[in-house]
């Protein structure tokens, strides 16, 4: 009984990840951030959202919600598929190497190379998203 109940905790979590109205597209660009995510809208503790907002702001996106660092490599969205192209601003999955559970999917996004970060001593790809939601990672699961 009690791992019947476990399976069940685990398929609601899963469903409440990703609920099928939320869920990224299977179209949907994927880059992996080496160099992590950040939701914007709850940042660590210390972290100046401002650089990214203003970033935001001169590539014409408005209220961002999400930051991937490093994003300089494509992966497949879902298994068997292709790994799509990512032009630089639109849909796109972030996906977080520490965090292989989940996955951060954006409706619009636009990207950057350079050192918008004063934490990042590098230029990097940083691709900043709107439209945000957390999901599970359909690789991974």
């Amino acid at each position: 009984m009690k791992r019947t109940l476990t399976a069940v905790s685990a398929a609601l979590v899963a469903l409440a990840l990703a609920s099928p109205a939320e869920a990224a597209p299977g179209e949907t660009p994927t880059r992996s951030c080496s160099l992590g995510t950040v939701d914007l809208k709850n940042p660590p503790p210390g972290f100046s959202v401002e650089p990214a907002f203003e970033a935001a702001r001169q590539l014409g996106l408005p209220d961002p919600e999400a930051l991937g660092l490093g994003c300089d490599r494509g992966e497949r969205t879902v298994p068997g598929s292709e790994v799509l192209p990512y032009s630089n601003r639109g849909p796109v999955v972030l996906r977080d190497p520490k965090h292989g559970s989940t996955q951060v999917y954006c409706a619009d996004s636009v990207a950057v190379f350079g050192k918008v970060l004063q934490t990042v001593p590098v230029e990097t790809l940083v691709v900043i998203g709107t439209g945000c939601t957390t999901e599970a990672n359909p690789i991974i699961v």
